[in-house]
């Protein structure tokens, strides 16, 4: 029935144009239409700048943001006056009508403002007036016209298509997280079909490793926070288990998320009502209203959570209002999630924010949002019209809720293209829309595909657009899309890659303080053996007894933090600190985990690698492709051929008899039940050390030719290259 509303509602709405290719520009699909479109605008926009003028962003733009924009962006912009882009300025505030004349600085009241000397009129209100030079060169960029470009200057020079390796290594990585296989490399090589690219994504697509490299996405996003110990604040219950089926049965977008707003089935084993919880929180539902705007309708609510927001349009009564949705019944503002006015107000300062909802007061369920549709659609959409949790999944995902199919199309788009279309998918008020037309379109089509994700990144795959050689001289992938900027690879990918690129097998502890399963459901959870890295959480435990301890797990999530990872998510996040830090590489090349991947043991990929190439010229193109999916160049083959052949021909040692040993003692273990036997530290202890000191080397290689091949691998899964793609 909603596939079939969806097949109307397309059929009765206006579809958006594809451009027609402007001449000279490649294109594998319309995605590549969109974005020539807009390079040849920008093109002709920088073209008729005045050559000689005032540089708008060198010179302007950092006065209007030092001095303008705190209140003259977004939803709130004080007087209705938008000073974030040319359209906002000419079209002017409630008051002086346009803010700027161009080519008449004498006409427009911005100059007037910032040079005025009375309280009433004067811009800025308070603090520091702009310098004279600074009025000077606002004077001046007016009546040159007022140049205002989209952009800062921009590279608007397509990368022609990268090679078929380093496109190989960026769709696997961006679609199962990890570098491909020597097997997956030799297929791609040896398809000489024209359409190799787009069947290697359709492979990739279907691949069950996806579901695992988008986890970690989701968990941030819906801000998935488990504990496996003590619940403390805003620790939900572990519904990634739903989230992992989800994605491994393909399910469509809206489908995934009305099971989410749902919250039925288990809170504690990994189903949707996991959602539901917030430990310690005064109203749950309230934190989990501000995730739903975030992750579904591209509206930043936290600070709306407490009181009206003061850099958004958001109130707080439309975040309780979804909290009463999600409740089911009406929510009543409790005192400490509230804000006194008369606290606020005491000493005859004006309040810097809003509070519009009074503690006590109560909100019935009812949709907040009139604008993004009409909650009438709930009655024709919901699955029981009378429960307000099918009400607000119906206008959450309905298809006249367009802002919902844009949102998850961008976000799908931000994740392989580097950046959104909308440059904060979680925030669209306080950001800009690159590509409206572009992003409309991708909106319709994930409603025509039956909100197939899929569909959206096979689109985005195939597009030239993506599969262009990455431009090394850029820091950040550009709002045109002319050419892709290196990105480093994320914590989960970082940890997942080194071992699957080597063939360590990723083994650590059950992630769970109760392995015995004595503690009652509330204060104590399993999160099952882990194989990949979104499978790890917070090791933490209320007095960090070392008895309680999880040295092995607590050897990844060191990696994984240092490249942004958070063991708690009590808040969402779409985007993570991605800064270098002196950190990363300290602890892949000296850390617990970078031991574990570099010495070659005997459950080793590269050991058994090393045992079966015929020569060291071999084995040093296949570290290269298994590593960083491309062959040596003449230099380093040279160097590592030279470097490993010393001691290959006598590398192997016959394996030594081995002897069965009786009687076998069982391992010690420690959980929650036995914490605090005084064995249970010391045994800690032994199994910390043991983790840190790493498997034992292989027997079977003579151990100077050992030493040179894990200085090998060592190098390259250490090497700049291997972080960035």
């Amino acid at each position: 029935m909603r596939r079939e509303a969806a097949r109307k509602w397309l059929a009765k709405t206006p579809e958006t144009p594809v451009p027609a290719l402007p001449a000279g520009f490649p294109a594998n699909n319309p995605v590549d239409h969109f974005l020539a479109e807009k390079i040849v605008a920008y093109q002709a926009q920088a073209r008729s700048a005045k050559v000689g003028g005032v540089d708008f962003y060198a010179k302007v733009f950092p006065i209007l943001e030092a001095s303008c924009l705190e209140c003259h962006q977004g939803g709130k912009a004080k007087g209705g006056l938008h000073l974030d882009s040319r359209a906002g300025a000419l079209k002017g505030g409630k008051s002086d009508g346009a803010a700027i004349v161009p080519g008449d600085p004498a006409r427009s009241p911005l100059l007037a403002r910032i040079r005025s000397q009375d309280p009433d009129e004067m811009m800025p209100p308070k603090g520091h007036r702009l310098a004279a030079a600074d009025v000077a060169v606002v004077e001046r960029w007016i009546a040159e016209g007022a140049n205002w470009p989209e952009y800062r200057a921009l590279p608007t020079v397509l990368t022609p298509l990268s090679d078929d390796l380093a496109f190989l290594r960026r769709v696997t990585l961006d679609t199962v997280g990890v570098p491909p296989s020597a097997g997956e490399i030799a297929a791609f090589a040896a398809d000489v079909a024209a359409d190799k690219r787009a069947r290697a994504i359709d492979r990739l697509l279907s691949d069950p490793r996806a579901a695992d490299h988008w986890m970690g996405y989701w968990q941030d996003v819906l801000a998935e926070n488990p504990n496996i110990l003590n619940p403390t604040l805003n620790n939900s219950g572990p519904f990634r288990w739903w989230i992992y089926e989800s994605l491994a049965d393909h399910k469509p977008l809206d489908l995934m998320v009305t099971e989410l707003l749902r919250l039925k089935g288990s809170s504690a084993a990994g189903g949707p009502a996991g959602f539901g919880i917030a430990s310690q929180n005064d109203v749950p539902m309230a934190a989990k209203a501000t995730i739903v705007t975030t992750a579904f309708l591209g509206m930043e609510t936290k600070c709306a959570r407490c009181h009206d927001a003061p850099a958004h349009s958001a109130k707080q009564e439309q975040v309780f209002a979804l909290a009463a949705l999600l409740e089911t019944k009406a929510v009543k503002v409790p005192p400490t999630s509230s804000v006194s006015m008369a606290k606020l107000r005491e000493g005859g300062r004006k309040p810097l924010i809003e509070v519009t909802l009074e503690p006590g007061a109560a909100v019935e369920p009812h949709w907040p949002f009139p604008e993004l549709c009409t909650e009438s659609v709930a009655d024709e959409l919901a699955a029981d019209p009378k429960d307000p949790r099918d009400r607000l999944a119906a206008l959450v995902t309905a298809p006249q809720n367009e802002r919902f199919a844009q949102v998850m199309a961008n976000r799908l788009w931000a994740r392989l293209m580097g950046r959104g279309l909308v440059d904060q998918p979680w925030d669209w008020e306080r950001s800009k829309n690159s590509h409206p037309g572009l992003l409309r379109w991708l909106g319709r089509e994930l409603v025509r595909s039956g909100y197939d994700a899929d569909h959206v990144l096979r689109l985005i795959l195939n597009s030239h657009a993506y599969q262009r050689a990455t431009d090394p001289t850029q820091k950040q992938t550009s709002p045109l899309f002319a050419s892709p900027a290196p990105r480093r690879l994320s914590a989960e990918q970082v940890v997942d890659s080194m071992f699957a690129a080597t063939g360590k097998p990723f083994r650590t502890e059950e992630a769970s303080l109760d392995i015995d399963g004595i503690r009652e459901q509330a204060n104590s959870i399993t999160l099952g053996q882990p194989r990949r890295a979104w499978m790890l959480t917070s090791t933490s435990n209320e007095r960090d007894r070392p008895a309680l301890a999880l040295p092995r797990i607590q050897a990844v999530c060191d990696v994984l933090a240092a490249f942004g990872w958070r063991a708690s998510r009590p808040d969402p996040v779409t985007e993570r600190e991605g800064a270098a830090n002196s950190l990363q590489p300290a602890i892949l090349g000296n850390g617990t985990m970078g031991t574990w991947v570099t010495r070659l043991s005997d459950d080793h990929g590269m050991t058994a690698l090393a045992l079966r190439v015929a020569s060291p010229e071999a084995l040093v193109d296949e570290l290269f492709l298994r590593t960083l999916t491309r062959r040596p160049t003449a230099a380093e083959k040279l160097k590592y051929v030279a470097y490993l052949a010393p001691g290959f021909a006598e590398r192997r040692i016959a394996p030594e008899e081995k002897t069965a040993v009786f009687p076998r003692k069982p391992e010690y273990y420690v959980s929650w039940s036995n914490h605090l036997n005084d064995l249970a530290t010391t045994v800690r202890m032994q199994q910390e050390a043991a983790a840190r000191k790493g498997d034992p080397a292989t027997r079977r290689l003579t151990e100077d030719w050992r030493r040179r091949a894990e200085d090998v691998v060592w190098a390259l899964v250490n090497s700049p290259e291997f972080l960035y793609y």
